[in-house]
């Protein structure tokens, strides 16, 4: 078998976010104020952490970027889909996460991220009533409108390269069904069938952004890149697919504790907590039918030994 080799970080990198609310805003402002000097990247991998490499008198702990081509912050290039029409800078002042002084050094950056129409279902998440939505046909048309924005940001922004990330909220839960997912024939199928309840928008995107040689990142728990349609997919484009919902607050903290307290056998019926800065998503998840969706994902941080109690977010 011939030996691949990673191709180098060449250009611009375009990154698409699905949904311009609180997490992504404060993504794209810690880029943006990072790159002028005005605040370090931290929490960041690729900036901050270092790998060992070598053994004995020649081992050395260099950056990634010394080990694979990466690009620099300087690199990156925002877009955006949402349901609300607000820009990058508004969406950023109403989620309230940073602090005015952190988001006026970057306004004018900011206030240039117009989110384009968003491939929305209200079924999906009945408690979002945004209008800055795309008109479909079809779960066909949704993914061919989404396949053309992002062809249309490659040509208008002379980017190299696009990677599709998902920070929108969590959608009801699907349940994996081979009929629909089992292929990528039964998924597209589907979308042309226009199978509503069973090919979720997120699939959509996750699926035009593999067509279009796009990377995609799921950062919620949806079912969109965990049916075998998309592995098959994913292996046919070589491009390939993460993620199955950020794991940075309490999740994080709470996969770190229950195997913690699993194995000391220590007595637990249960913990509570607070989603403090949820903004639309702790909305979203009012739904039950969306918090379904939160609850199957959390199953992995439960406390063995405790009747599976599971460790959920409030």
């Amino acid at each position: 078998m011939a030996k691949e080799t990673v191709k180098p970080a060449t250009g611009k990198l375009g990154i698409m976010v699905v949904g311009l609310g609180a997490v992504s805003t404060t993504f794209m402002t810690g880029v943006m104020m990072a790159r002028k000097g005005l605040a370090k990247p931290v929490g960041s991998m690729t900036q901050y952490d270092k790998i060992r490499i070598g053994k004995g008198d020649k081992k050395k702990y260099v950056h990634y970027n010394e080990i694979v081509s990466m690009p620099s912050l300087d690199d990156i290039v925002f877009a955006a889909w949402d349901v609300f029409p607000a820009n990058a800078y508004e969406s950023a002042m109403n989620a309230e996460v940073l602090k005015e002084k952190d988001i006026d050094p970057v306004k004018d950056e900011l206030l240039k991220i117009k989110p384009l129409k968003a491939a929305f279902d209200k079924n999906y998440a009945k408690r979002l009533d945004g209008d800055n939505v795309k008109q479909c046909k079809d779960r066909w048309d949704m993914t061919e409108q989404v396949r053309e924005d992002i062809r249309n940001f490659k040509k208008e922004t002379g980017v190299d390269r696009v990677v599709v990330l998902w920070a929108a909220s969590t959608e009801i839960y699907v349940e994996p069904d081979m009929k629909y997912h089992g292929t990528i024939a039964a998924l597209e199928q589907a979308m042309k069938d226009n199978v509503v309840d069973k090919v979720a928008p997120s699939m959509c995107y996750a699926y035009a952004a593999l067509m279009e040689d796009c990377p995609f990142i799921m950062g919620a728990p949806n079912t969109t890149v965990d049916i075998p349609a998309m592995w098959e997919l994913s292996e046919k484009t070589r491009v390939p697919i993460a993620g199955k919902d950020f794991k940075t607050g309490q999740t994080l903290v709470k996969s770190g504790f229950a195997p913690i307290i699993g194995t000391r056998m220590l007595g637990l019926n249960g913990w509570f907590s607070t989603n403090i800065l949820g903004n639309r998503d702790g909305l979203v998840l009012d739904e039950p039918a969306n918090f379904r969706t939160k609850e199957v994902s959390k199953l992995s941080t439960q406390l063995p030994h405790q009747g599976g109690q599971q460790a959920l977010d409030a």
